[in-house]
């Protein structure tokens, strides 16, 4: 038996575009979801790429604050190491209190010091005996111990002294106790005898003014000087 189809042809044709219309709604549908999804998915990924560059400068900026300031600390610390290095060169490695407390206790009552100097000068130029020998610094009146070579600049001191002693022996004690002493090194002395003027006293006083004056009494006694350098260096062969 046949089938009688009585719907029209139009109305085939209306359901088929209505179908196609509907099936482009939910494509466009779809697609428009995933490019609303790829949008805030892109916008937030932008969002937090920006945060991390915004980040990112601040840190170069306070990496860069960091790397100047520690420049400039770095040249105030070159600067200041230069200006020690000058200074330690400079330094003349001596006690003057601690040489003048050494001298008082080196001389007994049988001395008396007119004069006592101390002079710097450059260490002289080697000579063919002491081309190997060099010279380093150290404290006078400490034991020499190894140290580095003897900067261009320092000097060594020269301490000239004079006066009377009331014997030959005593100036001799002397110049041993300054050869034994760590204060200093190479004693040069020089003696010579001379008389020490006594003023004597008139019995009368007063009285006695007008009389003749009596010859001065005098007192044998040794006349030295001497000079010896400070031991704020020592010497060492190479």
């Amino acid at each position: 038996m046949k089938e009688l189809d009585f719907l029209p042809d139009w109305y085939k044709r209306d359901r088929r575009h209505q179908s196609h219309v509907r099936g482009q709604c939910v494509a466009l549908g779809i697609i428009f979801l995933v490019m609303m999804t790829f949008n805030l998915t892109a916008t937030h990924r932008a969002n937090r790429a920006s945060a991390d560059l915004s980040r990112t400068e601040n840190r170069r900026i306070l990496a860069e604050t960091i790397t100047y300031e520690f420049n400039q600390t770095t040249k105030a610390l070159n600067t200041l190491k230069a200006r020690a290095n000058l200074i330690e060169q400079l330094d003349s490695r001596i006690d003057v209190s601690a040489v003048l407390a050494e001298v008082s206790h080196l001389i007994d009552d049988t001395v008396v010091l007119r004069k006592v100097e101390l002079l710097a000068e450059p260490f002289p130029k080697a000579d063919e005996k002491e081309q190997k020998r060099s010279v380093a610094p150290r404290a006078a009146g400490k034991k020499e111990s190894s140290g580095e070579t003897l900067p261009a600049g320092h000097t060594r001191f020269l301490m000239p002294l004079s006066g009377i002693a009331a014997s030959p022996a005593d100036a001799v004690n002397l110049v041993r106790r300054l050869e034994e002493s760590s204060y200093f090194r190479r004693v040069q002395p020089s003696y010579s005898n001379a008389k020490l003027p006594i003023a004597a006293k008139s019995p009368g006083g007063a009285a006695d003014r007008g009389t003749a004056a009596k010859p001065q009494a005098s007192l044998d006694v040794t006349e030295f000087e001497m000079a010896c350098y400070l031991a704020n260096y020592k010497e060492r062969d190479e």
